[in-house]
């Protein structure tokens, strides 16, 4: 999905460097959809992003239950963010405080503040992902995307990332209440557990 996102991006950046930032931010910083739009509580910014005295950058968000929490930046988001910002014609990367809205509209003021419009840029990745994997084969992985939420984007990078991190990193950056929301997460653990009872017996030997 990642890769149709860049596809777009390349063959259309007017429209679609937007897109792929909004993927790489959900799936990245396992974002909410409700943390990208305007609401009456919140109004994400690009100044939202925050460099620390030791250099290191933060995103500030406001999540579920109006709770406000610091997610860490990975270089390649950095990254992310330098390329979507220079197709905007905004400097590399932000300036404390800046007020330019995190998600602009293509049209008019101001940034999103429909949730539905997010799903509706993120269901273009990915049908074009599954037009994509059933022209290559791909015909089962294909149905099962079919099934994909935005949502499934936070919930498939919390997964990925709970694999090397430690899992109160994850945790934090998430916004679990606890670490036993993020143990939900942990696969890895699970199969191997599984694999180990597999042949197990009944009768004693």
């Amino acid at each position: 999905m990642l890769g149709a996102a860049e596809t777009l991006a390349d063959s259309d950046p007017k429209q679609h460097e937007r897109t792929l930032f909004i993927m790489q931010a959900l799936f990245a910083m396992y974002l909410r959809i409700s943390e990208l739009v305007e609401t009456g509580r919140w109004s994400p910014t690009m100044g939202d992003f925050e460099r620390d005295l030791e250099g290191n950058w933060w995103f500030r968000t406001v999540g579920k239950g109006n709770k406000e929490r610091q997610i860490s930046v990975s270089d390649a988001m950095l990254k992310a963010l330098k390329r979507f910002r220079e197709s905007r014609n905004l400097t590399p990367l932000p300036a404390p405080g800046e007020s330019t809205p995190l998600i602009h509209k293509t049209r008019g003021q101001g940034g999103i503040t429909s949730t539905r419009q997010i799903r509706g840029i993120v269901q273009q990745c990915f049908d074009a992902a599954q037009s994509k994997m059933q022209k290559e084969g791909f015909t089962e992985e294909a149905s099962q995307l079919s099934a994909a939420t935005v949502h499934w984007l936070r919930h498939t990078g919390i997964s990925e990332d709970v694999k090397h991190r430690p899992r109160e990193h994850v945790r934090d950056d998430a916004g679990h209440g606890s670490s036993a929301i993020t143990d939900r997460y942990i696969d890895v653990e699970l199969s191997a557990r599984h694999a180990s009872a597999k042949k197990k017996g009944i009768k004693p030997e």
